[in-house]
């Protein structure tokens, strides 16, 4: 994504192994409507201490968590709403919104590295905190697709994190009664931006 003559360059660093779909549209946008100021995504790795402090390794990062960090902002960026993913075959699809006590009859499937984002208190509020007595928990997010998809069990997660999996075997079906849920948070220095990042900043914000 580099570009060896750009005048500028913002540096966006992604925490977390989720990648919202969001991105690629400001980023696309950032390329069209201001090619000078290149964004190049940075590579951190999830095994660090999310609570150790960046430094100066990157200008602003997206992440599912709500991270505080001395002399930065949080701010929620992007929303979605809770889902339940099924099998395509299943008899749950069809309810237009799936209702929480036939979502606690059905074999239940977590994914251990969701368990410090946000949303994922939020489903155990709406199920007044079942969740986490009945899941089977399994190491990554795509594990538990893998076992939602073979029909193996059902897992709630974001609409928005269910998306890409459409293709593999996947269905959706929203929560009923689940309230609007912060996908992504923006990470910024406290500290003066320049216009490129401020910029920046205001793209993502219109995505939304």
């Amino acid at each position: 994504m580099k570009s060896s003559d750009a005048a500028a360059e913002i540096r966006v660093a992604v925490l977390g192994e989720w990648v919202p779909s969001q991105l690629a549209d400001v980023l696309a946008l950032q390329r069209a409507e201001e090619p000078e100021t290149t964004a190049t995504l940075v590579g951190w790795t999830a095994t660090a201490s999310m609570q150790e402090l960046p430094g100066n390794r990157f200008d602003l990062a997206l992440s599912t968590a709500a991270w505080q960090w001395p002399n930065w902002e949080c701010e929620p960026l992007w929303h979605s709403t809770l889902a339940v993913a099924v099998a395509k075959r299943s008899h749950l699809l069809a309810y237009g919104e799936v209702p929480c006590q036939e979502v606690l009859k059905q074999p239940l499937i977590c994914a251990q590295s969701t368990t410090d984002e946000s949303w994922r208190a939020v489903a155990q509020h709406v199920f007044s905190d079942e969740l986490q007595r009945r899941e089977q928990v399994v190491d990554t997010f795509d594990v538990a697709m893998t076992l939602v998809a073979a029909g193996y069990g059902i897992a709630i997660a974001p609409a928005a994190r269910l998306a890409g999996y459409r293709s593999h075997g996947i269905a959706a079906r929203p929560l009923a009664g689940a309230p609007a849920i912060v996908m992504a948070y923006l990470l910024r220095p406290c500290t003066s931006l320049n216009e490129s990042q401020e910029r920046f900043i205001q793209r993502a914000r219109s995505m939304s």
